[in-house]
């Protein structure tokens, strides 16, 4: 992949991280790769002429990938009455769309193990809220056209790369986090006061991996998109999408932020009627795919499957005041 340019001025940036995080960041970018086959589908996804067949011959030099594809497509989900062996079949019972979905998911959480994560903070849930946002933002980007929707679906899944660094790779400086948390502070200022913003931390990662800008900007931007110097539609898509599924059940519950919604439903020329609509289809279609998502991160059904009830409190009518704020 192509060596993007950077976001402008970003590198002040690395000046509110902990000077030890920012030494460390590229020994993880170069040690904690994604896998080539991660990338190749990256690329496979942001071209608009790939088909199926492009997909299966990448996962078919991944065995391991491959398998876990095969494996998925004989889920209790799909129902088959015969069980699938190949792979070409297997694309053809989960789908395009879905196989996007999946491989992607797959490849980040081989990349990452969040199996092993400091006390009080819950891994899994942190991957089911990477993969709803993910499809949240995919879907939205569909509806709206304010985005590639690959792009979206990819750059929701990475959002939070910056957490899941500091989890995986920097679990004391995590810890002393979740306490100044847990003593009252909010994480936001938790994460200014020890020098480990997420947003940044995952862009500066996402950076040495040369990763396209409109991800870069994505991740840095996704709770402030208004200051997203070029990709501001796609980063809008990114927060509202973290936002629903937030509100979905689908949460890291220390992390909150407020949203300015008119100006987000604006920016992507969302009416909330449509707003409405698309969280209704949501309430249907998340339940029914979220055992699948558990068994894409072999949890063993730790999470409840959730169901309808799970989404009572997703975007009330009552929130969806359309004045601006001033």
């Amino acid at each position: 992949m192509s060596q993007s340019p950077k976001v402008p001025f970003a590198e002040s940036l690395e000046n509110s991280i902990d000077a030890s995080v920012v030494r460390r960041l590229p020994d993880i970018g170069r040690l904690v790769s994604l896998p080539q086959t991660t990338f190749t589908l990256l690329s496979l996804l942001m071209d608009e002429k790939t088909v199926p067949r492009d997909l299966e011959r990448v996962l078919a030099q991944d065995p391991a990938l491959a398998a876990k594809v095969i494996s998925l497509s004989n889920s209790a989900f799909y129902a088959l009455e015969s069980p699938v062996s190949t792979l070409d079949r297997a694309i053809s019972v989960i789908g395009f769309k879905e196989l996007e979905f999946m491989a992607m998911g797959l490849g980040l959480s081989e990349t990452f193990d969040l199996s092993q994560v400091p006390r009080g903070f819950d891994g899994e849930a942190l991957w089911l809220h990477s993969l709803a946002v993910s499809w949240i933002a995919r879907e939205l980007a569909v509806l709206t056209k304010a985005a590639v929707p690959s792009e979206a679906m990819i750059t929701g899944l990475l959002h939070e790369l910056g957490i899941i660094i500091l989890v995986s790779k920097f679990p004391q400086q995590f810890q002393q986090l979740l306490e100044l948390v847990d003593a009252g502070m909010s994480f936001s200022e938790a994460e200014g006061a020890l020098g480990l913003k997420h947003n940044v931390i995952g862009y500066l990662l996402a950076r040495n991996w040369n990763l396209p800008e409109v991800f870069q900007e994505g991740i840095l931007y996704h709770h402030k998109p208004e200051l997203c110097p070029k990709n501001k539609k796609a980063a809008a898509i990114i927060c509202l999408a973290d936002n629903l599924a937030h509100k979905a059940g689908y949460s890291v519950s220390i992390e909150v932020f407020d949203l300015d919604l008119p100006f987000i439903l604006s920016l992507v020329d969302l009416k909330v009627d449509a707003l409405q609509s698309f969280v209704k289809e949501l309430m249907v279609t998340m339940p029914q795919v979220q055992p699948l998502w558990l068994q894409m991160m072999k949890t063993g059904g730790k999470k409840d499957a959730g169901g309808k009830n799970r989404f009572a409190s997703l975007m009330p009518p009552r929130e969806l005041n359309t004045s601006p704020k001033s």
